[in-house]
């Protein structure tokens, strides 16, 4: 009897919030996959991945109360990490439902906005510098998210580090939930005919194109999750304290700005980067206060 109790005690475990949300996306490619593996490269590789990644949030709920304090760390961080290789997935999948591309639409959105293309006008302001900063600031992205949860975490504001983890997983998440409905390749493929400036700068613009030239997804371009993500970090680090949002605020607009003109996105990708960063704080601010009664 006490080692059938034993057993029950060892295999008790809760989802939180994060984990049924990451869990339902991730049942969600299984499920998209299966159905369309006919338009999917290597769809059952991608399946085993993600029930093995399934199997593995569930291994962390087991230990998050009980088990080794490095286990409990990564039972709460675990998404942070997840991100980029679901991110780095779209490239797989992006085609699952519809074969072509939709720039077309994008383009001729941006076109009636401004009456030109917005990744060539801003051409004209091209300089040395000015690239070299519009791609630190883009490379900046790849630190800003885990830096602002580390914000939180290391200041013993886990309701706050609880509602940003959730907030950026409904963002993400619907996303890249978008990315399949609406295959979007980027300026970069669409425009070359047109761009007419070679944007040259120093280290940190040979950074970027050597993770652009080795690790660029080939769609996931709307909406912007360079522009979501960051305006994501913006909200919460205005409901932290309006000083914390104050010192972000212009990094968030230079990642925003630096995103069109690096040409890795139109100006629609970015407004709908921005919606989707609010949709997602709303919704995500919605869940944990239901979550929490």
């Amino acid at each position: 009897m006490a080692t059938e109790e034993a057993w029950l005690a060892a295999m008790t475990f809760r989802f939180n919030l994060v984990d049924r949300l990451t869990l339902a996306y991730l049942g969600y490619v299984i499920a998209l996959v299966l159905v369309c593996r006919g338009q999917v490269g290597r769809w059952h590789e991608i399946a085993l991945i993600h029930l093995g990644l399934m199997a593995g949030i569930a291994l962390l709920a087991r230990f998050r109360e009980g088990g080794p304090r490095w286990l409990q760390f990564l039972s709460h961080w675990y998404p942070v990490g997840l991100f980029g290789f679901l991110f780095e997935e779209i490239g797989q999948i992006v085609h699952a439902v519809y074969p072509g591309w939709q720039d077309r639409w994008l383009i001729a959105a941006d076109y009636a906005m401004f009456g030109a293309h917005p990744t060539v006008w801003v051409e004209q302001f091209s300089s040395y510098w000015l690239t070299e900063y519009m791609q630190l600031v883009y490379t900046s992205y790849l630190f800003l998210i885990p830096a602002f949860g580390a914000y939180l975490w290391m200041r013993g504001r886990r309701d706050g580090f609880e509602l940003y983890l959730v907030s950026m997983c409904v963002t993400y998440y619907l996303c890249y939930l978008i990315f399949v409905l609406f295959p979007i390749e980027s300026p970069h493929h669409t425009l070359a005919h047109v761009q007419g400036v070679e944007l040259t700068g120093g280290p940190f613009t040979a950074f970027i194109n050597l993770i652009e030239k080795h690790g660029r997804v080939h769609g996931g371009a709307f909406p912007s999750t360079h522009v979501a993500g960051a305006w994501v970090v913006l909200i919460s680090a205005f409901r932290s304290g309006r000083r914390a949002g104050l010192a972000l605020l212009p990094l968030v607009l230079s990642i925003s700005a630096a995103t069109v003109y690096g040409r890795y996105h139109y100006v629609s990708d970015v407004i709908a980067g921005v919606g989707m960063a609010c949709l997602g704080c709303w919704l995500g601010a919605r869940l944990v206060r239901r979550e929490r009664r």
